[in-house]
C-alpha cells in the first residue's frame, strides 16, 4: 500500500476514536481514560521486561564468546 493511504487511514481511525470519546457520558469517559492509562503502564512494563531479558541474554552470550588469549612478549 501507498504510505500516504496508510497515513490517511490512521488519521481517520484517530478521528473516529476522538468522536466516540466526545459522545461518551462523563462516567464512561473517566473509566475509559483510567483503562487507557493502566493499559499503557502494562505495555511499558512488558517492554521493559523484554528489554532486560534480551540484554541479559546478550551478556550471557558475550561471556561465552570471550576466550582467553595468551600473548608471549619476547
Amino acid at each position: 500500500m501507498n504510505k500516504e493511504i496508510i497515513k490517511k487511514i490512521i488519521k481517520i481511525e484517530k478521528l473516529k476514536y476522538e468522536v466516540i470519546k466526545d459522545i461518551l457520558p462523563e462516567k464512561a469517559l473517566n473509566r475509559l481514560n483510567t483503562f487507557e492509562k493502566e493499559a499503557v503502564n502494562v505495555i511499558k512494563d512488558i517492554a521493559l521486561e523484554l528489554m532486560s531479558e534480551s540484554s541479559g541474554k546478550n551478556e550471557e552470550t558475550a561471556k561465552k564468546e570471550i576466550k582467553k588469549v595468551e600473548v608471549d612478549f619476547l
